[in-house]
């Protein structure tokens, strides 16, 4: 059976090279096991929710038609519902859109089924807001610091992200679909390279779910 052909694409808001990697080591590993022939990658560093989806690379590839395969749903768009909506449609009526973390393809035959649209639209909302979240939460702490006459600058050595907040897509995924933890910490290390213990993982789901 010939090998379907795809196009990656990878979107960092800044210059995060540490995760254009990992959506990169995402997409081919998902390409390998399901049979997709990776036709080329296309890579840009932009702010989907500062920036119109014309200005952008992805609006381009979207007009040519082709068969797309992201990491997860938030490259195309966090914030914007309804153009994300559209961007799906346009995808899915004329080629395929294939979800890596979530192992999801919406194409002309799922794209009006209103469950399948809506969960993967949650999962970038989700992922939007802990993202808001997590900057809320890092400026008032720095305030109630500066207030205390404490120290506000980074700490050398200081760790001020977890490696699993960018992997938080991938992670709710699993968590939909019921998967086990110790499952799921076996995929995050042979699919992202992150080992991390049940302790670790325990301690940062808490950490996101405080708020």
């Amino acid at each position: 059976m010939k090998a379907k052909k795809v196009i990656g694409y990878i979107r960092v808001s800044d210059n995060n090279k540490g995760n254009a990697e990992s959506q990169k080591a995402a997409i081919e590993s998902y390409v390998a096991r399901n049979n997709l022939k990776l036709d080329s990658i296309i890579e840009e560093h932009i702010s989907a929710s500062k920036t119109d989806l014309q200005d952008r690379k992805l609006f381009a590839l979207i007009s040519s038609n082709q068969s797309i395969v992201v990491s997860d749903i938030s490259r195309i768009g966090r914030n914007k519902v309804l153009e994300l909506i559209g961007v799906i449609g346009q995808i899915a009526r004329n080629g395929e859109l294939h979800l890596a973390y979530n192992d999801r393809v919406i194409n002309k035959d799922n794209v009006d089924d209103a469950e399948t649209i809506f969960t993967v639209i949650g999962q970038s909302f989700a992922s939007a807001q802990e993202a808001a979240r997590r900057s809320e939460r890092a400026k008032a702490g720095h305030a109630q610091r500066k207030a205390k006459g404490l120290h506000v600058g980074r700490k050398h050595g200081q760790v001020v992200k977890s490696k699993l907040d960018e992997h938080l897509s991938f992670i709710l995924a699993h968590q939909d679909k019921g998967t086990k933890t110790t499952e799921l910490l076996k995929l995050l290390e042979s699919e992202k390279g992150l080992k991390i213990s049940k302790a670790g993982y325990y301690k940062w789901l808490k950490k996101t779910q405080k708020h």
